[in-house]
């Protein structure tokens, strides 16, 4: 199965509601760690992210007014990693991302595969579920006590996902159809003479582009 099959398959089992993540999460807290599915080998660090933006408008005197705050899309940080049988602990549990593959570098390639797509995921930690999650940054580590294993630190960021859809209005339930009603084709449309006004006689009408000062009083 690839990839996109996989990614599909997995996201269509959770919903984006913030109820459902809630109820997962309570459900789900501590019951295993994985990323769309994905298992690691072990999880060294996970740090929750939620924060509110309160907005500040500075004054000519005194400390800047707050009169507004708004929830950020929360962010979650995992550092994890991954040994040669990671493929073969992936492939036991079931359908996953890494299904019969052992190497370290094909879930590298895995991972960057999500991100460059900017794939929604699910993420279930230790503490919280998240779902409409994107990496946001993909960090490798590799030093020489890390020569043979894949450490990873995973930043994932929230997706707030909206619908438009557009709606039609009769003409006769707009307040002002002429300012709110659609462009229609009227025809050709005749040009009208117009009055010239008193300023534009004083100034002695439009000659190249330019406007020629006349003294109202004579010469």
């Amino acid at each position: 199965m690839g990839i996109e099959s996989l990614l599909s398959s997995a996201y269509s089992t959770a919903s984006s509601s913030p109820y459902t993540e809630k109820a997962a999460s309570l459900l789900l807290a501590g019951k295993g760690r994985t990323i769309m599915g994905l298992f690691a080998d072990v999880t060294i660090e996970e740090k929750h992210k939620d924060e509110v933006q309160i907005t500040e408008h500075p004054v000519e005197t005194g400390s800047p007014i707050s009169d507004h705050a708004y929830k950020i899309p929360p962010e979650v940080s995992i550092k994890v990693g991954w040994s040669e049988s990671a493929g073969r602990l992936n492939s036991l549990v079931g359908d996953s991302l890494l299904s019969g593959s052992t190497g370290l570098v094909a879930i590298y390639e895995v991972l960057q595969t999500l991100q460059d797509k900017y794939t929604r995921l699910i993420v279930s930690t230790g503490k919280r579920l998240y779902t409409n999650m994107i990496i946001k940054t993909l960090e490798c580590t590799t030093d020489p006590e890390t020569e043979n294993v894949l450490m990873i630190d995973i930043t994932f960021k929230k997706v707030n996902i909206v619908k438009t859809s557009e709606a039609t209005v009769l003409l006769e339930q707009q307040s002002d159809p002429s300012k709110t009603s659609q462009v229609q084709d009227n025809g050709t449309v005749q040009k009208q003479a117009t009055n010239e006004s008193w300023l534009s006689q004083m100034m002695g009408g439009a000659k190249g582009g330019a406007y020629t000062l006349l003294n109202p009083f004579g010469s």
